[in-house]
């Protein structure tokens, strides 16, 4: 994927996303590497509606006229540059809902909505805010397909059906247990609140009992931590626990409190480290109050757009 901070001109980097948003393998996570491109400079939304003109491009973002102007390329006033920014946001956030099988899963929760429900079975799921949970029961077995967010399973035993979670490309089978799974961009984390589950994933397995946790990803597993599962889990509770957390993280579990698509504009904020204890229903407050502690301005562009931009000295 193509570097949103590369040197060289707008023109130049607007021309290269014209080239990749046209491509049929593209991802949501480039969709959102070009609207953090497209609002981390007053220039880019021009210099894409040039690029568009001499590609003629009519892909995803054409249909969103980001830029339908003849404008030429040059700093674009403040309304204008807030208009195009939020299109870019609410263009992004459609195109990822639209074609995603989470908008018809099974079980879903809205923004800071948190719902429980018994499945058939007897076990008893758990959903966090915007997620989306699919369940398919059989003879044989019990499977759930967690497309995003986070959940909490407490597992009706039933040696005869064995119950596993796909998440993230892995599969999380209970062990008699209690355990949440948190979907994110690179993998997934999972967490034991009760006796143990079997994670496989990349041609790996492991094992992790009460209190541990592990991450995957495309990659493998990760080694087991010990972890406070109540911290883990906190949401819960409606809290959010952050411990030495990077920013990037902190924005993604934010992300299903918020209304407002929480956009960082530069990769350079993304390993700021964050510990803190916050309300989650008070998550955008929260977010805000980052400010404080690090160098970065938080910017509410109308209810459904917020710029996470570093200090400028």
């Amino acid at each position: 994927m193509m570097n949103e901070n590369d040197s060289h001109t707008p023109l130049d980097q607007a021309l290269e996303w014209c080239v990749r948003l046209q491509d049929a393998g593209v991802t949501a996570a480039e969709r959102e590497a070009f609207a953090r491109w497209l609002a981390a400079d007053p220039s880019h939304p021009a210099a894409w509606q040039r690029a568009r003109q001499v590609w003629g491009v009519a892909g995803v973002a054409g249909h969103a006229h980001v830029a339908a102007s003849h404008t030429p390329l040059r700093r674009l006033p403040r309304r204008r540059f807030v208009g195009l920014a939020t299109a870019a946001a609410l263009l992004l956030a459609f195109t990822v809902f639209a074609s995603s099988p989470a908008r018809w899963a099974d079980y879903r929760t809205e923004v800071a909505q948190v719902r429980s429900w018994t499945l058939d079975d007897g076990s008893i799921v758990q959903l966090a805010p915007h997620t989306a949970l699919d369940v398919s029961f059989s003879a044989d077995e019990r499977r759930l397909r967690l497309y995003q967010g986070e959940a909490w399973f407490k597992v009706a035993p039933n040696p005869a059906r064995p119950f596993i979670v796909e998440a993230a490309g892995g599969d999380v089978r209970a062990l008699g247990t209690a355990f949440g799974v948190q979907v994110l961009e690179d993998g997934a984390n999972v967490t034991v609140t009760e006796h143990s589950v079997r994670v496989s994933r990349a041609g790996q397995q492991a094992e992790a009992g009460e209190g541990q946790a592990l991450h995957y990803d495309a990659q493998g597993i990760g080694a087991l931590r010990h972890v406070d599962p109540g911290q883990q889990l906190a949401w819960r509770e409606q809290r959010l626990v952050f411990r030495d957390e990077p920013l990037t993280q902190v924005l993604q579990r934010l992300q299903p409190y918020s209304r407002a698509h929480l956009l960082l504009t530069d990769s350079s904020l993304a390993q700021l480290r964050v510990t803190a204890a916050v309300q989650a229903r008070e998550a955008d407050a929260a977010l805000q109050s980052l400010q404080v502690i690090l160098p970065i301005r938080v910017t509410t562009v109308g209810p459904w757009l917020t710029l996470v931009r570093p200090v400028q000295h």
